[in-house]
C-alpha cells in the first residue's frame, strides 16, 4: 500500500490529538457512579489511595513490629520513650490511671491506639497495638503533617475517642450491616440496601467488574465494604474497619459529633 505525504500528515496529525485528548478522556472515564449508574458526588471519587484493603499489609507488618518492640514489664514512662526512639508521636492520652493507659500514636500518614494494662507494681502486663478509629483532632492533624504538642496528660472528653470503650457497639453495628449485605446479588442491590439502612455512603475507593469498596457512614460510626464479584453477582462482602478515610467520610464523621 502506498502513502501519500497528505495521507501521511493526516495520520500524524490524528494520533497527535488523540495523545493530547486522551488524558482528558482517561479522568472522564474514571468519574465514579453510583451502583444504579447515577453519577457521584465529587466527594465520593477520593480513590484508591484510602482502600484498606490496599493498604493494610503495610500497616499491619509496622503494627506487628511496634508490638514486638514494646516490652512487657515496664512502667508507664518506658513506653512514652520507647514510642518516641521509634518515631512516633504520642497525640492523644484518652485514658489514663493506675492499672491501664491508652495513647494514640502517628507517625507520618500511620496511627495506632497503644492499650496497655498494668499490674499492682506498676509494670505492664499487657500490651496490645491496635486501629485506631475514633481520632481526636490532634491525631488527624498530625496525620496531615501538621505540627502539633505532645500529649502529655489525659485530658477530659479524650474518652469519646477510645476505641477499646466503643469497640463492643462498632462490632455489635458491623455484624448486623454485614448480616444484611447477603452474598449473591448485583452492584445495584448493595448502594439501595446501605441506604436503606440509613448509610451515607462517602467515598468509592475502588469500583471494578469483579470488586467494589465504599466507605460508609451513619452518625459517628463508620465501616468499609469490600465487596467480591463473580458473574455480576457478589462472591464475598466484607464489612471492616475504616482506617484510611477520606476527606469526605470525616466531613459526615464530624458532622454527626456536633
Amino acid at each position: 500500500m502506498k502513502f501519500t505525504s497528505t495521507k501521511i500528515a493526516f495520520s500524524i496529525a490524528t494520533l497527535g490529538a488523540a495523545l493530547l485528548v486522551s488524558p482528558v478522556t482517561q479522568a472522564a472515564g474514571n468519574t465514579a457512579n453510583r451502583a444504579d449508574g447515577t453519577p457521584a458526588p465529587a466527594a465520593m471519587r477520593d480513590g484508591i489511595d484510602y482502600s484498606d484493603r490496599a493498604r493494610m499489609k503495610d500497616w499491619s507488618n509496622e503494627k506487628d513490629q511496634l508490638q514486638s518492640a514494646l516490652r512487657l514489664g515496664q512502667d508507664k514512662a518506658y513506653y512514652i520513650q520507647a514510642l518516641g526512639q521509634r518515631g512516633y508521636q504520642v497525640t492523644s492520652i484518652n485514658n489514663d490511671d493506675r492499672d491501664s493507659a491508652e495513647y494514640e500514636v502517628v507517625k507520618g500518614d500511620q496511627t495506632y491506639e497503644v492499650h496497655l494494662d498494668f499490674d499492682n507494681a506498676g509494670k505492664a502486663n499487657k500490651v496490645d497495638v491496635t486501629t485506631n478509629m475514633w481520632r481526636s483532632d490532634a491525631t488527624k492533624a498530625a496525620m496531615k503533617g501538621e505540627k502539633v504538642p505532645m500529649a502529655t496528660r489525659f485530658e477530659r472528653g479524650n474518652e469519646t475517642y477510645s476505641d477499646r470503650t466503643r469497640m463492643q457497639t462498632w462490632s455489635n453495628e458491623k455484624e448486623r450491616l454485614e448480616q444484611a449485605l447477603a452474598k449473591g446479588h448485583d452492584k445495584a442491590y448493595y448502594d439501595q440496601q446501605l441506604r436503606r439502612m440509613g448509610y451515607q455512603v462517602t467515598s468509592v475507593n475502588d469500583r471494578e467488574q469483579d470488586y467494589l469498596e465504599y466507605e460508609v457512614v451513619k452518625g459517628d460510626n463508620t465501616y468499609e465494604v469490600q465487596i467480591d464479584f463473580d458473574n455480576g453477582r457478589a462472591s464475598d462482602v466484607d464489612v471492616t474497619t475504616n482506617v484510611w478515610k477520606s476527606d469526605a467520610t470525616e466531613r459526615a464523621l464530624s458532622t454527626a459529633r456536633r
